[in-house]
């Protein structure tokens, strides 16, 4: 009997290493897949299916939802808190926000809620706003040191008295004509040293009922409406301002000093402003028009998204992506020059952003057919690369190589 011959089967096997991930371009190779559905990374590196639907609670009118220690949905103007706590109950605060589709992030324990700019804390379960403004008319500016005291001093001239005692103010003179002028100095008497000491008046200390109550130390606020440039006593207290100290009454703030009637208190009551001297033996009254307003201004953003501790956010009708104050998501604006401070940048590419993402340790923003990257560790350094294609699969090549 004769057997026919037959090829022997020739057994092999191949080892993958690395898995490529999602290829939806032409070129797709081993290790890549071109589509997929019903896929999972729970069990990464290797490649699941995913767990079956199911239904985990009923909902309506449902706005947005973020987990961070336990899931926040946004039904309508309701915030609902479900901690991940066993036991814990839900928490449900009612007409907290507007009736529109919001943009969530998480950053320590807060949830930020976009465009309503407004951060709910599941520490504390509570929603506060991002953004802070006070505005009223009875407001008073006066020159101060660096511990925000203020001074009145009764004798001013161009040389010092002969005898003074210890702790003595005297204000020395340039100018006979204008004796209040920020080019005088203020001077304190020392027993000890018998010496006069220069007090340097940098800051202003802005003084109104509750002034302080929204702001902190070290926030950045924009200020408007004094008559300090206008009444001679500060050149440019009206703009943005740094805090450097803050009480429910009062406030201080870093301002150039200027003007020929720097030394003293300014009064303002809506309509005039009283300017007195540090003596107080001269007046002078100017008209002003509107309240003095102090606000911690936050950006409107579309699509937000956290990495390195900042929040990261953009916005289309500006072009413009930001960054937040380093942990701070309350200053938007805070340029002190130091790795802390907030960023922003305005882009050349077209059209509307269509989201946000973290992805590897950078902030992307998407457009339509563009990917913007972020590079860098402090905004010194900061850097956006700019990834265009004509087609969504081209673009993830494009951004692959960025």
């Amino acid at each position: 009997m004769t057997l026919a011959n037959r090829s022997g089967i020739q057994n092999s096997r191949t080892l993958l290493r690395a898995f490529g991930g999602l290829n939806e371009t032409y070129a797709c190779s081993e290790a890549e897949y071109s589509a997929g559905i019903n896929f999972s990374a729970r069990n990464f590196p290797a490649l699941s299916t995913r767990t079956p639907r199911r239904k985990l609670r009923e909902v309506e009118n449902l706005n947005g939802m973020y987990h961070l220690n336990g899931l926040l949905t946004v039904c309508g103007k309701n915030l609902i808190y479900t901690p991940d706590e066993a036991g814990a109950a839900a928490v449900t605060l009612e007409n907290a926000v507007a009736d529109s589709k919001k943009t969530l992030v998480g950053i320590g324990t807060k949830i930020l809620i976009f465009p309503d700019k407004a951060a709910f804390d599941t520490a504390e379960r509570t929603l506060q706003p991002l953004g802070a403004a006070w505005s009223g008319e009875q407001v008073e500016f006066a020159p101060c040191d660096a511990e925000g005291r203020t001074y009145e001093a009764e004798e001013y001239g161009r040389t010092e008295p002969e005898h003074p005692a210890d702790g003595a103010l005297f204000l020395k003179v340039e100018d006979i004509r204008r004796p209040w002028s920020s080019d005088s100095t203020l001077e304190i008497y020392s027993a000890v040293s018998g010496n006069w000491s220069a007090i340097p008046l940098d800051y202003c200390r802005v003084t109104a009922e509750g002034i302080g109550k929204g702001f902190r130390a070290w926030d950045t606020v924009t200020v408007q409406g004094t008559a300090a440039k206008q009444g001679g006593q500060f050149e440019e207290l009206d703009g943005d301002r740094i805090v450097y100290e803050v009480q429910e009454g009062w406030l201080r703030v870093k301002a150039t000093p200027g003007g020929a009637h720097f030394y003293g208190k300014f009064a303002q009551n809506g309509t005039t402003a009283k300017w007195t001297s540090i003596d107080g033996s001269e007046v002078a009254v100017y008209a002003v028009e509107g309240p003095v307003q102090v606000e911690r201004k936050i950006p409107d953003l579309d699509f937000v998204t956290e990495c390195d501790n900042r929040v990261w956010g953009c916005s289309s009708k500006e072009n413009v992506i930001y960054a937040c104050k380093l942990g701070d998501p309350t200053n938007w604006f805070s340029y002190r020059g130091i790795a802390a401070d907030s960023y922003a940048v305005t882009v050349g590419s077209d059209g509307p952003f269509t989201g946000a993402a973290t992805c590897m340790g950078y902030a992307l923003f998407f457009k339509e057919n563009a990917l913007h990257k972020l590079y860098g560790s402090k905004p010194r350094i900061f850097s956006s690369a700019l990834c265009a294609a004509g087609a969504w699969p081209g673009m993830r090549a494009a951004a692959s190589a960025c």
